[in-house]
């Protein structure tokens, strides 16, 4: 999902976490906890402490439209061939919740302890059943059982071998099942958004990130058919809620969020 991480961070400064980051960040770099992933060292202490600013952002007007224009693009592609899920980079649930209320049995996996924490109170106090991994997914690949349907959002961006973990995992699905995966666009506003947020602000999740194209999506080995949907048509820094609507209908820009999905057939 796009949305602007280093905007929720000062909104995370401003409601008293301060100490917390400058305790974090030293010269660029997280000095309590760094982790592998996918052979890259990775700030997830970073992500912590933002849990709850990060839902707040979603109720903004600009948030709520965003996660909206690209929640419909996932909807169309994201469909599984049976009840069995498995969710990389839950976040804070927003995507677990609602795929729960459908009733899919869903494994979710999180590398950040406190956006995991977030996810399971908003599990539990809708009553539902969801298997948890705090953990790095490709430490975990041989505990994962077989699923009708895989579905990542704005995770893959931090994985420096995006096609060779996406091959392991398409090996994970049932027949007819789908692996979708939803990343912020190379070459759109909305990646030179973040590469600038990245360069004046280097303690920035996104200065690990790597921004892909559709033709470099293309080019992947994954396995079976690959299709490929396209949203975010307006700018980070639009004028307005509703320009934004009306860009987006327009599509006249390089979109801002691509989703990929991969048929087992």
């Amino acid at each position: 999902m796009a949305f602007p991480l280093d905007e929720t961070i000062d909104f995370a400064l401003e409601c008293g976490l301060k100490p917390i980051m400058s305790e974090m960040c030293c010269g660029g770099v997280l000095r309590k906890s760094l982790t592998l992933i996918g052979g890259i060292k990775m700030p997830i202490e970073l992500f912590d402490p933002i849990a709850v600013a990060y839902d707040d952002w979603y109720e903004t007007e600009m948030g709520g439209i965003i996660d909206q224009v690209e929640r419909d693009l996932v909807v169309q592609l994201f469909q599984p061939s049976g009840c069995k899920l498995l969710e990389i980079g839950c976040r804070t649930g927003q995507y677990t919740t609602k795929l729960a209320e459908l009733g899919y049995h869903i494994t979710a996996v999180d590398i950040s302890e406190k956006m995991m924490a977030r996810a399971q109170e908003k599990i539990m106090n809708l009553g539902y059943q969801v298997k948890w991994y705090n953990a790095d997914i490709t430490q975990i690949m041989d505990q994962l059982g077989q699923y009708h349907g895989i579905l990542s959002m704005s995770a893959f961006e931090f994985i420096p071998n995006p096609e060779e973990l996406l091959a392991g995992l398409f090996e994970h699905l049932e027949p007819k099942g789908c692996l979708v995966i939803g990343v912020i666009a190379g070459e759109s506003p909305w990646s030179e958004f973040y590469r600038r947020k990245a360069i004046t602000k280097p303690e920035s999740v996104f200065a690990c990130a790597r921004f892909y194209t559709e033709s470099e999506i293309r080019q992947w080995k994954v396995g079976g058919r690959l299709e490929i949907g396209k949203a975010l048509y307006f700018p980070p820094e639009v004028s307005s809620a509703e320009q934004a609507l009306i860009m987006e209908k327009q599509k006249n820009t390089n979109p801002g969020f691509l989703v990929a999905k991969w048929v087992n057939e």
